[in-house]
């Protein structure tokens, strides 16, 4: 089996798919994409293109390595990293095709029959939207409640586990980088407790806090300590390994980090220093299949947990329940709020998009899927809708 062409698939609403063609009947899908960088991407896609064109799908390891290489000496970075992710996720579902089986059985073989998913949860009641469509010019529910204070939070987390069925949700808040959210801090934690009622005692609640200023995010590891979030996200920006292990030293809550960092090696960094208990890499832009397996491996040697980072398309979503079905240290799993649906009291994700899409049971867990590749094939008429629908390059 040989690479022929490759195949970039605008997805509404602002989605970047790859389908990689070859000389038999087998094709891959892969999802290249870097919210609000979409042309980029697509350019360093057609880039690398030349590169694997006649070339064996099945050897992912060394077309991996020489994607990586490629560049005259200029390594990673999220441009290409992203590029190479979606490519690396597309070779993976041919190499399972082709195999007959899906990718978690040549990583080494499943672990997890169900993966439990966690849902976004903001200052605002949930809606859904029709497949393909952006979340934010949504139709959200009429409510007295006004959007960020404490009730809304409380009801929101209510309506998500005791009507749609998420027994793991994660509430963001965005500080800003200046002191002058100290004042804030209070109130962070005043919604966090609202949000950690509405869901009950039996619901894990996570936080992203976004980069807050690292004297702002030790104020809020503090203040939200008590509390016991599943993971506290991100408490100050990324860049710099030892400031965050030096902002979380000496603290009980459980700190997660890594949706933005690319490649193993920041990986391997942050773990050596004790800095987070929750690795999030994305695996649309951390390497894919490949490069999220290793970190993946690694961090199970320092007692990490894995959460994949994954706010993209069903298709990212796919790809990242290949790589949690064969990990031993699988915390949850995150999914974007666009991608959900209701019908009949159900909480389905990826509809229009998929023949079969993943469906919510009554624990809050999603199947695996158990057919070649990623597992997934194509609603063809749900999916000639979508595409029917306006593409933008901003993420929505």
């Amino acid at each position: 089996m040989k690479i022929t062409r490759f195949e970039i698939i605008k997805v509404p609403p602002s989605w970047v798919w790859l389908r990689i063609h070859t000389d038999t009947e087998h094709t891959g899908l892969g999802e290249p994409y870097l919210e609000n960088h979409a042309d980029s991407v697509i350019a360093e896609v057609r880039r690398l293109e030349p590169f694997l064109i006649g070339k064996d799908p099945t050897r992912v390891e060394k077309l991996w390595k020489e994607m990586y290489e490629s560049g005259s000496g200029y390594l990673g970075g999220p441009v290409k990293m992203s590029a190479l992710s979606g490519i690396d996720i597309a070779l993976w579902d041919l190499a399972g095709k082709a195999a007959g089986v899906p990718i978690y059985q040549m990583l080494g073989g499943q672990v997890h029959d169900r993966i439990k998913m966690y849902r976004a949860t903001g200052g605002e009641l949930p809606w859904t939207v029709d497949p393909g469509e952006p979340y934010q010019p949504g139709n959200p529910p009429r409510t007295n409640l006004k959007s960020g204070e404490p009730e809304t939070y409380r009801e929101a987390a209510r309506i998500l586990t005791e009507e749609w069925g998420f027994r793991a949700l994660k509430m963001h808040i965005g500080l800003g980088d200046d002191l002058e959210a100290t004042s804030k801090v209070n109130g962070v934690a005043e919604r966090f407790a609202a949000a950690r009622e509405g869901a009950g005692p039996d619901v894990d609640v996570a936080i992203d806090i976004h980069n807050p200023n690292p004297a702002i995010g030790r104020q809020m590891i503090e203040a939200l300590a008590p509390h016991r979030p599943l993971f506290i996200e991100e408490p100050m920006p990324v860049e710099r390994v030892d400031a965050l292990a030096q902002i979380v030293e000496g603290t009980s809550a459980t700190i997660a980090a890594g949706e933005r960092w690319m490649g193993k090696w920041i990986f391997f960094d942050a773990l050596s220093r004790g800095a987070i208990s929750v690795m999030q890499p994305d695996i649309c832009h951390a390497g894919g299949i490949t490069e999220c397996k290793k970190i993946a491996t690694m961090g199970e040697a320092a007692y990490a947990k894995l959460a994949l980072h994954c706010p993209l398309s069903p298709l990212a979503l796919a790809a990242s329940i290949q790589v949690d079905a064969c990990s031993p240290n699988l915390l949850v799993q995150e999914h974007n709020e666009v991608n959900d649906s209701r019908e009949k009291d159900k909480t389905i994700i990826g509809k229009g998009f998929f023949k079969d899409p993943f469906v919510l049971d009554a624990e809050g867990f999603i199947y695996v899927p158990d057919t070649p590749g990623l597992g997934i094939a194509l609603d063809h008429r749900g999916f000639e809708t979508i595409m029917s629908k306006p593409w933008s390059a901003v993420r929505g």
